[in-house]
This record gives C-alpha cells, structure tokens and sequence, in this order.
C-alpha cells in the first residue's frame, strides 16, 4: 500500500523511465513458519515439494532511495504438490552496491493464485485456498551494470492476519537469475 501511495507521487517523467527483467528459478519448500528461517537455519524442515518458475517485472528509480517495481510471476510445483501458481507483487528495493558481492534487498507484496488449494498448506495447518496474499524478501546480488544477477528469495503465501477463507500459509527458499533488459534506472 505504501509502494502504491509513493508511486503516486511519482511525476509520469519518472515512471516512463525504468528497466525491465526477466529470471527463473527453483525453490524448496519448507515446513518451517518464515520466521524460524532467519532464526536458526540449521533447524530448516524440508518437504518434498520444489518449485520451479519465471518472472518477468519492471523496477523505477527512486534514486537514492533505491528502487520501485513491479513483477509477474509463474511458477510449478513439483513433488507432494502438482498445481501452477502466479503472484503480481510490487516491490521496494534498496540500492545496489557497487561491489557485485554486496546485495540489495527487497520486500514485495501483492496476491498469490494457485490453480487447487496447496497440498503443503493443507498438511501443515489443515487448509488451503486458491487465493493468498503473497510477500517475498530478497537479496539479488550484483550491481546496476552487472548483465546477470543471482538471488536469493523467501516465498511466502499468507492468510494475511485472517484476510483470506483458510487460515493457512507456507514458505520456499528460492534460488534465481535475473536478466535486465535495456538500459539502467539510474
């Protein structure tokens, strides 16, 4: 809602400008709620349950600030569960180090659409729906002139606090490789 709010404030100059990207990716779910993954990592329960995908989004500068964007998302499942997912996030960005090994990190909220209720949901909390409210929270690595840059990315699908039929959520551990198109928002 925020990202939305300032995005409104944008002049048209600033949001004709921007660059756009593509990536893939694969994750692993986990049984584990998304806190416990930054707590203590050794202690990560995985299911039988990858995912595989693409994304294709377009991020403006907000120039010191870092960055705006939005994304488009599809993704497989394999494994416990078989259905396809989309997610439409917009997201805020910090800006990119100049050093490739220093990362950026992003937050990003949108809907999560899955094409049958989650197998992993059901088992973890005894329910599912279609649609979710969807977060993820990213380190991408690499800079604005870097041609390919990896991330690493929590998936998280949520009831939001109630706000969806079932209340239920999971979480991936995402792997990924983004390519930008065209020049940089600088």
């Amino acid at each position: 809602m925020v990202a939305l709010a300032f995005s409104a404030t944008l002049p048209v100059s600033a949001l004709a400008d921007g660059r756009g990207y593509v990536s893939v990716f694969a994750g692993q779910m986990t049984d584990n709620e998304w806190g416990e993954l930054f707590d203590n990592w050794g202690a990560v329960r995985w299911r039988d349950a990858t995912q595989v995908g693409a994304n294709a989004g377009h991020e403006w500068s907000l120039g010191r600030f870092g960055f705006i964007g939005a994304e488009l998302q599809a993704l497989r499942h394999f494994g416990e569960q078989t259905h396809f997912e989309i997610t439409t996030p917009i997201f805020l960005r910090t800006p990119r180090p100049r050093h490739v090994a220093l990362p950026s990190l992003a937050y990003g909220l949108g809907l999560s659409y899955a094409t049958e209720p989650s197998k992993t949901e059901i088992a973890r909390t005894g329910e599912s729906t279609e649609l979710l409210a969807h977060w993820f929270f990213e380190l991408e690595f690499g800079n604005d002139d870097t041609h390919v840059r990896p991330y690493l990315r929590l998936h998280h699908r949520s009831h939001a606090w109630e706000t969806f039929d079932a209340r239920t959520g999971s979480n991936a551990v995402l792997l990924g490789l983004r390519m930008p198109l065209g020049n940089s928002p600088r």
